[in-house]
């Protein structure tokens, strides 16, 4: 009897029958939080590429405009630029853009904001911010008088599945550019002289 229970034991311990339903139900886990976590960090990265992507479409279309009325950066424009913006990123949440025109003046060895405007969660860059910028090396060398459009624009991207913990990632980009066919880019209320304001 304790023969044949011994025997019965042996050729048990030696089947390999069923392993591969054994290591499918212990990795599977594994490997669809892998393949979830590959796409979060996939859809990132892509959310964090396409606000990038928006900087440079917003920064370049700016430096395009020209010297004439037509030039004028107004409301309407910037709020054209602000919907492209959410075009372009296709956030679930409210996106935010800021275009500011810098300059710099040697007599007082300064830069300083010559006008700023914003759409969304960010406020209008101060001449405090600037000298932040400047500091961290996040703004150009400027001669004497020059004048440069800074795009910064800002994107809240939500996972769809969340591994571990909820949590939301904003990315933010800077794009500094020059005008390509007037000295500088003005501001106007107005969309004509009487209301612009400019660095001279």
């Amino acid at each position: 009897m304790l023969r044949r229970i011994h025997s019965q034991y042996r050729k048990f311990r030696r089947d390999e029958g069923g392993t591969a339903v054994v290591e499918t139900f212990l990795m599977f886990p594994t490997l669809f939080v892998a393949c979830l976590a590959t796409y979060v960090f996939f859809e990132a990265f892509r959310s964090q590429s396409n606000n990038l992507k928006a900087a440079y479409t917003i920064s370049d279309a700016l430096s395009r405009r020209g010297g004439d009325t037509e030039g004028y950066v107004t409301g309407d424009y910037l709020n054209s630029m602000w919907r492209l913006h959410r075009f372009i990123t296709t956030s679930n949440h409210d996106t935010s853009l800021r275009v500011s025109v810098i300059s710099f003046d040697e007599d007082d060895n300064d830069y300083f904001v010559c006008w700023s405007e914003a759409k969304g969660e960010l406020t209008p860059m101060s001449d405090g911010t600037l000298d932040t910028y400047v500091s961290e090396n996040k703004i150009p060398v400027l001669p004497d008088g020059q004048a440069l459009i800074v795009v910064e624009t800002q994107v809240a991207h939500e996972p769809i599945f969340t591994i571990g913990r909820d949590w939301t990632i904003v990315f933010e980009d800077m794009i500094v550019t020059a005008p390509r066919f007037t000295p500088q880019l003005k501001w106007s209320t107005t969309g004509n002289p009487a209301g612009e304001v400019g660095c001279f």
